[in-house]
């Protein structure tokens, strides 16, 4: 049924902080800066009368991002960090080359971590987690993974 994964698509409450966090950070390279309204548009996402600043943004292996930010509809942000464990809790993760330079990057960019880089006791890698300007959980590794034999 399914033959490739799309993109992952983040409603954000300030979409300039958000290009900042994933594409000057981050290196996503912009592909599409568009205004989402209209009949389409609000059945698609069942609301009415929404409209949304939609960018859309990819990294070399082509996986794509998609940052909405609703113009005309007030919102809460959220005010502190989410933690890993509740059910529903979703995060992206990322392969990097190195870790510790893209946490030094990062922490000089005043990004929370909520945990250091640490080695995995599971897998040959390090790993990390960060939150974006909206606290979505964002988890980088350095390393392979292992291929599970079937």
């Amino acid at each position: 049924m399914i033959t490739n994964y799309r993109h992952t698509g983040l409603v954000v409450k300030n979409l300039k902080r958000s290009v900042n966090f994933y594409c000057k950070l981050l290196n996503f390279k912009i592909i599409q800066n568009i205004v989402e309204e209209g009949e389409y548009f609000n059945k698609l996402i069942n609301e009415k009368k929404l409209k949304a600043n939609v960018i859309k943004a990819k990294l070399p292996d082509n996986v794509v991002l998609e940052l909405l930010e609703f113009k005309n509809l007030k919102q809460k942000a959220v005010k502190k960090p989410r933690k890993y464990s509740p059910v529903g809790t979703i995060h992206m993760c990322f392969t990097v080359k190195n870790i510790h330079k893209v946490y030094k990057k990062l922490k000089t960019n005043k990004v929370k971590f909520f945990s250091p880089p640490l080695s995995s006791i599971y897998d040959p890698v390090k790993t990390c987690f960060c939150y974006d300007p909206d606290f979505n959980l964002v988890q980088f590794v350095e390393g392979k993974q292992i291929k599970k034999k079937n």
